[in-house]
């Protein structure tokens, strides 16, 4: 399977047992709880940096 590097953004090899995240490009490995915490962490931060302008609120 594949999935997103966090690092360097490219794809990055899940391994068989879903246990594993490892990035051919940048060496980026972790386990895959490491890996769900770092990607949760990312689109936490994301979602926090789109609030829209509105005026009056």
């Amino acid at each position: 399977m594949d999935a997103r590097c966090p690092e360097c953004e490219n794809v990055a090899i899940l391994d068989e047992n879903i246990s594993n995240v490892k990035c051919p490009h940048c060496n980026f490995e972790a386990d895959y709880d490491a890996y769900l915490e770092i990607m949760k962490d990312q689109a936490i931060n994301m979602a926090s940096d789109y609030i829209p302008k509105r005026p009056g609120i």
